[in-house]
């Protein structure tokens, strides 16, 4: 099912940029995002980057692709105990013009892992160096429900991001190409 949906992504996204018709461009962007909810207890503020690839399908409107990667740290890590979570989204939406004002749904999947690192120090040499580390990983369907502001290239967006319960809120600062027509 991840291949066959993976494959999907690659065909829309190469669709998407080397269509004959309709507006399309690319952009490039910063994420910051702050996790919500028992996510936000756990870790801190998330940083990363993302690329989008619109296609327009009306003067107003584009369908959207977008793939990045956002990191969090743990908020509570100490030379005993440390980790980050990364995630991977790739989402598809609808986005509405409403004259420098936009909105945007998407839906997709985020691939999520997560590592810790144990390191007991002196304490583990007793008991023979005892010490762990280890990763998870996983992916969930995410939903996107978000907004911004474009203002010539620069395009100025957030979103509330929904992804199991590693929820967050997330802005973008982006810088879009325009690849022709």
């Amino acid at each position: 099912m991840k291949r066959l949906f993976y494959a999907f992504t690659l065909t829309l996204f190469c669709s998407m940029a080397f269509a004959q018709q309709g507006f399309h461009s690319v952009g490039v962007g910063i994420e910051g995002a702050l996790p919500l909810g028992n996510f936000g207890e756990a870790y801190g503020i998330g940083y990363g980057a993302t690329g989008k690839a619109f296609y327009g399908i009306t003067e107003k409107g584009d369908i959207t692709g977008t793939l990045g990667y956002i990191r969090f740290g743990m908020k509570e890590s100490s030379a005993m105990v440390s980790g980050s979570m990364g995630m991977i989204p790739i989402m598809f939406g609808y986005r509405h013009d409403f004259g420098g004002l936009y909105g945007e749904p998407q839906l997709g999947l985020t691939m999520v892992k997560s590592r810790i690192k144990m390191d007991l120090g002196d304490f583990g040499d007793l008991f023979g160096g005892i010490g762990a580390n280890g990763s998870g990983s996983t992916t969930k369907v995410s939903f996107g429900l978000g907004g911004g502001y474009a203002m010539g290239k620069l395009d100025f967006g957030a979103r509330f991001q929904i992804v199991d319960s590693f929820n967050f809120l997330g802005l973008r600062i982006g810088y879009n190409f325009s690849l022709g027509n």
